[in-house]
């Protein structure tokens, strides 16, 4: 379980910024357009520059705590759920993926809202939008339950990912199986092979509730819905159409890509 952490410590600093250009497609034009002025004003331009990598703490302390609850959980539902030749039907995968994810999400809310506000905020100085001060601003603001906003999009998200994903994994590995000698296993550049492709078609299939989360966790975007999901969905397809709902795909693909080869190589 350390040696995932760690690894996944090392996948969060290296594929930062493409997570930070992610968030800021997914906001709205005007505030998008806003945040890209600052940067050329400061000349903060370069990918790996200081300022894509606002909120970065965050998500290394937020990605700890949710890779030892994802697959520690996971891990022991699924050996309870399988049957006596060792085999987990696609069903008990994804109850196990779906509570794996649920709670994750408890876990991950208060670290994703605090990362999405470092990332939006219009705040030029570094040690006001740190992570301990972002906590503190989001409970001056809302009370202690505001560290919760987005709960609902997150945990759709979370679940419906880790569902899609194992499901997927286990069900390519499975087929891939019927391919190969018995008594054989598959190699581990296979193993990685079908996690990436199950992790395509996990981030493709639930964009907009990324999308949705994003939005319901900026401070704007709070205020422009009043906390309603509904309100928020209904306003990114009538302002901005359809397409909206899958801003940052190829970001999103390509820190999973990368993210892949990160822990393959460790």
């Amino acid at each position: 379980m350390s040696a995932g952490v760690l690894a996944g410590t090392a996948e969060v600093l290296l594929t930062y910024p493409i997570e930070s250009n992610k968030i800021k497609a997914q906001l709205p034009h005007g505030l998008y357009a806003k945040l890209r002025a600052q940067e050329v004003a400061r000349g903060d331009i370069s990918f790996f520059s200081r300022r894509h990598y606002r909120g970065c703490g965050t998500m290394v302390i937020g990605n700890a705590a949710k890779t030892a609850v994802r697959f520690g959980v996971y891990d022991i539902l699924s050996k309870k759920l399988q049957d006596k030749d060792g085999y987990v039907s696609p069903p008990a995968s994804l109850a196990a993926g779906l509570f794996a994810g649920f709670l994750e999400s408890v876990i991950l809310v208060p670290f994703e809202l605090a990362k999405v506000r470092q990332i939006s905020s219009l705040e030029e100085d570094p040690r006001k939008n740190g992570t301990i001060n972002s906590f503190r601003r989001i409970i001056q603001l809302h009370g202690p339950l505001g560290l919760f906003y987005g709960f609902l999009p997150t945990l759709l998200r979370q679940g419906a990912t880790s569902a899609v994903r194992f499901t997927s994994f286990n069900t390519i590995r499975q087929m891939a199986s019927g391919f190969i000698d018995p008594g054989d296993h598959l190699s581990n550049t296979g193993q990685t092979q079908i996690d990436l492709l199950a992790s395509y078609i996990a981030i493709v299939s639930t964009m907009p509730i990324d999308v949705t989360k994003t939005r319901m966790e900026t401070l704007s975007g709070r205020i422009a819905t009043g906390g309603s999901n509904i309100k928020c969905v209904y306003q990114i397809f009538n302002n901005e159409g359809f397409s909206k709902f899958f801003s940052g795909t190829a970001a999103r693909l390509l820190r999973a890509t990368v993210s892949s080869l990160v822990m393959f190589s460790l």
